[in-house]
């Protein structure tokens, strides 16, 4: 049986909304109604609003899954391998989707649409990855997730 979590990005739709009106209104200041320019740029914001409006969690007895927004960014992992999972609270504003190092030298991926909670996943095999997936949930999908890891409990 599956758990699925699916979290909306309103902020990020909104923002995206804004920049398009923003953008689209430069063009058409600076280059007149030049159709080239404003089907670029709508096709450049609608992609990148479609890739980011949202994030899928899927945990099953095997598996912790996400994807953002249609699909393109995607991932995996088999629960046998996360050796900790823990709410995360206090995640900057500039982070978003990407992978960053820290001072100790430890690989953070961030997998973020919105908001300012996650869970963070750390690995049996690699003790340098640090994965965080973005939630308003992460009480909740860790607490599901550490009793996977503990095997004590099966999901309803």
């Amino acid at each position: 049986m599956e758990k699925r979590y699916i979290h909306r990005g309103i902020p990020i739709i909104v923002f995206m909304l804004i920049m398009y009106l923003f953008l689209l209104s430069l063009i058409v200041i600076f280059r007149g109604h030049d159709l080239f320019y404003i089907l670029l740029i709508t096709t450049g914001l609608l992609f990148g609003l479609l890739c980011v409006y949202n994030i899928t969690i899927t945990i099953d007895n095997t598996y912790i899954s996400f994807k953002l927004g249609i699909g393109l960014i995607k991932n995996r992992y088999k629960i046998a391998n996360i050796k900790s999972c823990e709410p995360f609270s206090g995640i900057s504003k500039r982070i978003g989707v990407g992978i960053k190092r820290n001072f100790f030298g430890d690989v953070l991926k961030y997998y973020i649409v919105t908001g300012f909670k996650a869970i963070e996943l750390r690995f049996h095999d690699n003790n340098n990855l640090i994965v965080r997936i973005g939630t308003p949930l992460p009480e909740e999908i860790s607490q599901q997730i550490k009793l996977l890891i503990d095997g004590t409990k099966p999901m309803n």
